[in-house]
């Protein structure tokens, strides 16, 4: 329900697609941001400009807190991370095991600018044919950000505006692919059903392109559960791993390159391709991937700055250091935890004062195996004698509702 909650937020609001005021200049980091203390556990790092501000009365809720800890880096012995590396959070994993080679605050929750269209770019696989035609309109062609420059009146196939989504970012691309699934409200609903489906805990995708909106959360743990899958899937595998492709034009224009952003594809011959992100709110986003040694091994990288390295090359910098660590060594696994409701408590019965018996002054004491196992066998006892005279008695009233959520 605050999933859609979010959803029904956007909609009233129309999905956001800029600031209302200009953002204060990039902020500047002298190293990675600590987190030990988990200060997102909650909601992502309070926003620099008013892209995220609610309709009043409907400001979105945050997704309950399943995971508490560690929020700092984990990381197995051996592995230094390099210095260069800015980013509040980050992960590397391994794609074939779904080990967590080393992460640090992998459920702090952060904002995910454009990686987040991977999420739409496997819906788009899942629904339409890559074949499929597509006439664009006036409002795709205008939307603003990234673009891959399709124009009102241009035909393209899903295909090349796949390519256009993950390649060149397209903002342009993601709105003639979401009208093609049925328009904005069904493909944020869409792309969020996807994303419980895959287990994430954290995420809420508040805009289909990464465009800053009230409500938006992800974290590095969760990014990894979704590019673990979109990299076991040759399709997106292959338009990820693409240099370049040929772009049609439009009226008078000709058709155009349409080259890879990805400066890990482009700049490692062992890269497999990911997405790059970006937003005022969400600083710089990244996700890469590399085979080496018959590993294959990928990054996420959330809220990082460029004083020391670009986000490809910080991306970089961990899995080279991951490469080096055992396989098998590493500090958790990528897969989606379990949050599946408990049963409903039973009704306890009210407190009953025993005299004789009352808490430690040292809890630890009750540590000693010895001393819990006498202390129950005395506790059950009074209990046990207790409700039985209790049974006895007159029948009592159950309060209405205890033991309800």
């Amino acid at each position: 329900m605050k999933i859609l909650a979010s959803l029904a937020l956007v909609a009233a609001l129309g999905t956001p697609l800029t600031p209302t005021s200009t953002a204060e200049a990039p902020p500047t980091r002298e190293h990675a941001p600590v987190t030990d203390d988990c200060p997102h556990a909650v909601r992502p790092p309070e926003p620099r400009t008013t892209s995220e501000v609610p309709v009043p009365g409907a400001e979105p809720t945050p997704l309950p807190v399943v995971h508490r800890g560690p929020c700092g880096v984990s990381a197995p012995p051996g592995l230094t991370v390099p210095d260069e590396v800015h980013a509040s959070a980050w992960l590397v994993a391994d794609i074939d095991s779904g080990e967590i080679i080393a992460a640090k605050d992998p459920h702090g929750r952060y904002r995910p600018a454009s990686i987040i269209k991977m999420l739409l770019a496997m819906v788009v696989l899942e629904e339409l044919d890559r074949s499929t035609e597509v006439v664009v309109g006036r409002e795709s062609a205008d939307q603003i950000g990234s673009a891959v420059g399709i124009g009102a009146g241009g035909t393209y196939t899903v295909d090349q505006l796949l390519h256009g989504l993950l390649l060149a970012s397209g903002n342009d691309a993601a709105h003639a692919l979401a009208q093609e699934l049925g328009g904005d409200e069904v493909t944020l609903r869409r792309i969020n059903d996807l994303a419980r489906e895959l287990g994430t805990t954290d995420t809420v995708a508040a805009s289909y392109s990464g465009l800053d909106a009230p409500g938006m959360s992800t974290s590095a743990f969760d990014m990894g559960l979704v590019y673990r899958a979109a990299y076991r899937n040759p399709e997106l595998l292959a338009i990820m791993g693409t240099g370049h492709i040929p772009f049609p034009g439009y009226d008078d224009r000709e058709g155009y390159e349409v080259w890879n952003d990805n400066g890990l594809l482009r700049n490692d011959p062992e890269g497999l391709g990911g997405k790059t992100g970006y937003t005022d709110d969400a600083n710089h986003t990244f996700v890469g991937a590399k085979e080496h040694g018959g590993r294959r091994l990928f990054a996420v990288v959330l809220d990082t700055t460029v004083e020391k390295a670009r986000p490809w090359r910080q991306a970089q910098l961990l899995l080279d250091a991951a490469f080096r660590t055992t396989a098998g060594t590493g500090v958790g696994l990528l897969e989606p935890v379990d949050t599946a409701p408990e049963s409903t408590p039973a009704p306890e019965p009210d407190p009953v004062e025993v005299p004789g018996v009352r808490e430690p002054e040292d809890p630890r004491l009750l540590e000693e195996p010895g001393v819990i196992a006498v202390t129950a066998v005395v506790l059950l006892a009074l209990v046990t004698a207790v409700l039985s005279v209790r049974a006895s008695g007159p029948p009592r009233r159950r309060p209405s509702g205890r033991g309800n959520r």
